[in-house]
């Protein structure tokens, strides 16, 4: 039933061919999507979860889509293993308090706040509407990728995009230029250090190691 259901907005399937004909041609390339745990709202309302419906729907559907792009490859390509978080991968973030730092005030009143008092786990809101292609351009404004937003003819946005000419991306590095310095501090701020690997971000060690940050991090959520 969900086929028959009609979606003018059209970035996950631009992202999903674009990867598809990168592992089609045997290149390096990869995406990374910082996304909140849930939307705004009450994680358990009706709204919240049928945006999370739609929103897991939608992965599901790239991430199918981009695997039978890496079997074809791979029937192609005897031996060569990979996999498809090589090429996409999602995030959240979030934070847990120690005892110890907690800035809860007074007594739980609510079943909510009592589970919280316990667990002290927090999603971080990720409300930025940013993209960065190949350290060559940023793209800072305020519309989501969703229906609204992308519609052309609802809700109002604004959109900066940042570039350089003479700092561009060729098909044998990224330009290492102001954008390239700000997406290294921004993964430098959300992974806690800085790694060199960061800043060849389609290879396959930077990948793995964002992977193993986010796993290790989730863990300890």
């Amino acid at each position: 039933s969900d086929r028959k259901v009609k979606c003018n907005n059209l970035v996950p399937a631009e992202i999903t061919l674009k990867i598809c004909s990168k592992i089609a041609a045997g290149e390096k390339f990869t995406v990374y999507i910082l996304l909140p745990m849930w939307p705004e709202g009450v994680a358990g309302s009706k709204q919240v979860q049928d945006i999370l419906y739609w929103q897991r729907s939608t992965i599901e559907s790239m991430f199918k889509k981009i695997h039978a792009a890496l079997v074809h490859r791979m029937q192609q390509c005897n031996g060569e293993s990979i996999e498809v978080s090589d090429y996409l991968n999602f995030y959240s973030l979030g934070t847990r308090e120690a005892p110890s730092t907690s800035i809860r005030l007074g007594i739980p009143s609510s079943k909510d706040e009592r589970i919280l008092a316990i667990t002290r786990r927090h999603p971080v809101y990720v409300h930025s509407k940013m993209m960065i292609v190949d350290d060559e351009v940023a793209c800072i404004g305020s519309a989501n990728i969703n229906q609204r937003s992308l519609d052309g003819c609802r809700d109002s946005e604004i959109m900066t995009t940042y570039w350089h000419e003479d700092y561009l991306a060729t098909d044998e590095s990224i330009p290492h230029h102001d954008i390239h310095g700000y997406r290294l501090h921004i993964w430098a701020s959300l992974a806690g250090f800085m790694d060199n690997s960061f800043r060849k971000p389609n290879d396959r060690e930077c990948v793995k190691l964002m992977n193993s940050i986010a796993q290790r991090n989730w863990e300890i959520y």
